[in-house]
């Protein structure tokens, strides 16, 4: 396209995927009189219902320990998806500013570094968005139909049909073709915000990586161009602090909550690997890992990458620029002091440490949970 990179196209079919998952979401076909307005509130208040008779589902039909920590450990996806869900639904002009901002990334540069630069690390970047995007969206489907089986093969219901009597043996069949219904339909909601946040954070790191190497370029600049080259600087990295802000504020709690469910799978998961049916949990043990370890990674990446940044400026030849290129290097300096990264509630640090804890934490409490069993 004309104006933009090479690569442009291919993040646009990206982007144009993402959208479709939103107006999904956001149920954008249904006429806004019918329901006043009041579409975006159908995705939470689904989860909510799958949230309930999946409860009643464990009271009524769990046989053994198995059967309660499938259910809890769905439960506690549910939680989780239902954060996700109400954050981007919550957030949807915001989280279009983000893509606008990315967009803005893409365009050719009256610089040619700076458009050579982020050919490369766009290009990149989106060939690893494409292979973790397929990776989700098999693993969660995997996941699903292997709860379905694995639900079938042992006779056990995971989420239950409202009316539901286990009298009633004749209605098996419409349990399952709801319960089948409903997981999947559960499935589509969430990679909605797990595709929102690949698409946005792979690229966060694409755009950290281009500002380091602008920086590296500084003291390769002519010396006429130097100026110029430290106001683009500026207003680059700026764009990055207060974009990466926007993204914290949006899915700060549902880090959080991710982290705090995340946890509770981490708990039970190891006890499922001992059971005899080990082998039919093997799409959920890759999903749970792969979700929660793409996050850790992908915050401990950020850290690591602009903790460093503060040095690169200071390692540049500042002693050779002028007064006011150096008052901008230094204005520049003080706005990078700080890293940044994930935060948990703006509290807690995800990063490969928190990762580790949290395997830790679930083997010991595997150990335990054999102990009493």
């Amino acid at each position: 396209m004309e104006g933009y990179i090479e690569c442009y196209s291919e993040y646009l079919k990206i982007e144009k995927l993402i959208r479709s998952f939103l107006k999904i979401l956001n149920f954008a076909s249904i006429p806004h009189n019918y329901l006043c307005g009041r579409e975006k509130l159908i995705a939470p208040i689904f989860i909510i219902y799958t949230l309930v008779f999946t409860f009643i589902a464990m009271i009524q039909t769990a046989k053994d320990i198995t059967d309660v920590i499938l259910s809890c450990v769905v439960l506690s996806g549910l939680i989780q998806i239902f954060t996700k869900t109400v954050s981007v639904l919550a957030y949807s002009e915001e989280l279009d500013d983000l893509l606008t901002f990315i967009q803005q990334v893409y365009r050719v540069h009256q610089m040619d570094f700076i458009t050579t630069v982020s050919g490369l690390h766009l290009k990149k970047i989106l060939f690893i968005v494409n292979i973790f995007l397929k990776i989700i969206i098999s693993a969660y489907n995997t996941t699903g139909i292997g709860f379905n089986f694995y639900s079938i093969y042992t006779d056990s219901i995971i989420v239950a049909l409202p009316g539901m009597n286990d009298k009633l043996n004749y209605a098996k069949f419409f349990v399952y073709l709801h319960q089948f219904i409903v997981l999947q339909l559960v499935i589509l909601i969430v990679l909605v915000s797990e595709s929102i946040l690949v698409v946005i954070g792979f690229n966060f790191l694409a755009i950290i990586n281009i500002f380091r190497d602008m920086i590296r370029h500084l003291d390769n600049t002519k010396v006429t161009d130097k100026t110029n080259f430290l106001i683009e600087i500026h207003k680059f990295h700026c764009g990055i602090l207060k974009n990466f802000k926007l993204f914290s504020d949006i899915f700060g709690y549902v880090f959080a909550v991710q982290f705090g469910t995340s946890g509770i799978f981490m708990l039970f998961i190891f006890y499922l690997i001992q059971s005899d049916d080990a082998v039919a949990f093997l799409p959920l043990y890759v999903t749970l890992f792969v979700q929660f370890g793409v996050i850790c990674i992908f915050g401990e990446l950020i850290f690591s990458k602009t903790e460093n940044i503060f040095t690169e400026l200071y390692l540049t030849k500042w002693y050779e620029y002028n007064v006011k290129e150096q008052k901008m290097l230094l204005l520049i300096m003080c706005m990078s002091r700080r890293p940044f990264g994930l935060k948990a509630a703006g509290m807690y640090d995800i990063n490969i440490l928190m990762f580790f804890k949290v395997v830790k934490a679930g083997i010991s409490f595997c150990t335990l949970l054999y102990t009493f069993t």
